[in-house]
């Protein structure tokens, strides 16, 4: 389960290298997904713009956000994100060494609460980093 950054990295930008997920982790990670939709009331089409870099301030992908990193235990249920846990669950094909730096970055982001400062780390990795993983949801 490789979920911080499978999150974090839904989309592949102009210069992105791809990497996908092993099947087992993908497979965990929509199953965090769809527990984290139900849970947020995120709509599908959000989720589907979010996947092709339209990130929106939309409340309720900023709760799905929050859920999908706590679950993965990304994020305690403060907001803490945990850079050892993010950097662990890194699939082959990412540079660790380069998300540190960023998730070192990022995780000082802030937000008025702790839906929207997980939401600021999410954006703060995503438009950072260059190494997209390809999700089947």
């Amino acid at each position: 389960m490789k979920s911080f950054v499978v999150f974090c990295v839904l989309v592949a930008g102009a210069f992105a290298a791809n990497v996908s997920l092993p099947p087992k982790q993908n497979e965990k990670a929509n199953q965090i997904a769809t527990e984290c939709m139900k849970e947020s009331g995120l709509k599908p089409e959000v989720l589907a713009e979010a996947k092709k870099g339209h990130i929106s301030d939309d409340e309720h992908l900023k709760k799905f956000t929050f859920c999908f990193f706590k679950k993965a235990g990304i994020v305690s249920e403060d907001g803490k994100l945990n850079t050892e846990v993010a950097l662990a669950k890194l699939p082959p094909g990412v540079d660790k060494a380069e998300a540190e730096k960023l998730l070192e970055t990022c995780k000082g982001k802030t937000g008025k609460d702790v839906t929207d400062t997980v939401f600021e780390i999410f954006k703060c990795y995503h438009h950072g980093t260059k190494t997209h993983i390809l999700l089947g949801f």
